[in-house]
């Protein structure tokens, strides 16, 4: 009876789920791959871009919830965009 059970367990772990791929590998829904030449500017740069748009320095707390259409715009500790991605 125990291993009866215990195989139950193992066919039901082994069932068809799929694990879900990485963020990054997502398309570049935000179009983020159009605005890398203002990496090296200073923030007011990303004033422009289109919303939704979130600017903030890597050493703020920000959500962890994942929006393709939303640019991220990454500063350093001078307020120099460093990086734009979509997030």
């Amino acid at each position: 009876m125990r291993y009866g059970f215990l195989a139950i367990l193992f066919l039901a772990g082994c069932g068809g789920t799929t694990l879900p791929t990485s963020r990054s590998a997502a398309p570049e829904a935000c179009g983020a791959e159009n605005y890398q030449n203002l990496i090296g500017q200073d923030a007011a740069a990303a004033l422009a871009l289109p919303d939704p748009k979130r600017v903030y320095r890597t050493d703020e707390a920000i959500t962890q919830d994942f929006v393709p259409t939303r640019i991220n715009v990454q500063l350093d500790d001078t307020d120099t965009i460093f990086a734009v991605t979509c997030g």
